[in-house]
């Protein structure tokens, strides 16, 4: 077999592969809000900008979620994203759990590892500038200095 040939086979058979990942879909799902997070406008204008793609029930699918293996990537992504803290399911998480994940926030925002560069490079409009991450930091702040109403206990 030329190298030519073995060539054009692996290319045949990486296009074939391709095409059947297409027929093994990845479940996107937009779950109904449970107690949505309420924040100041300015601040829940920049965690949508820049947050609730991944972090919310309110994911919006880009073209590239419907091709595999792409999408198999970026929904396995969401679903740990909304593992890590929901910004849909706010209402229903017990206080202490808010207050875990506040810190949480607040850690990522410091170490500068929301969002993840390559979201950001996808989705330019998902940048923090040095202010809006300022801003979220004094809201996560806040956050943990003022109990939450609520639920009481775990």
């Amino acid at each position: 077999m030329t190298l030519a040939r073995s060539a054009w086979t692996a290319i045949v058979a990486v296009a074939a592969a391709l095409i059947a990942a297409q027929f093994v879909p990845a479940k996107r799902t937009n779950p109904p809000a449970q107690g949505a997070l309420a924040p100041p406008p300015g601040i829940e204008a920049t965690l949508r900008r820049a947050c609730y793609d991944c972090h919310s029930n309110e994911t919006r699918w880009p073209w590239y979620s419907r091709v595999a293996p792409i999408s198999w990537l970026i929904v396995r992504d969401v679903e740990m994203a909304r593992k890590e803290i929901n910004f849909s399911e706010w209402g229903s998480y017990y206080p202490a759990t808010r207050r875990r994940k506040l810190e949480w926030m607040g850690r990522a925002l410091r170490e500068g590892k929301m969002p993840p560069r390559l979201y950001e490079l996808m989705h330019p409009g998902a940048r923090l500038a040095d202010a809006d991450r300022a801003a979220l930091e004094r809201w996560v702040e806040s956050g943990l200095a003022t109990p939450s109403p609520g639920k009481t206990s775990e």
